[in-house]
């Protein structure tokens, strides 16, 4: 169970650093659509994590 969890955080600290390394090169609408992932990630984990429980 826990492994799932560290897996979506994972995920979702990847997609924000992806998002920032976008952002940084200056590609600003496709670091923003990235970086809209992270939550979309975690609620999709939590659902997952929830319905295992």
């Amino acid at each position: 169970m826990e492994n799932g969890k560290a897996v979506y955080i994972g995920a979702t600290l990847v997609s924000i650093l992806i998002s920032i390394a976008l952002y940084r090169s200056d590609r600003k609408e496709l670091a923003i659509f990235v970086g809209l992932w992270a939550p979309t990630i975690l609620n999709l984990g939590q659902s997952l994590v929830d319905e295992e429980e």
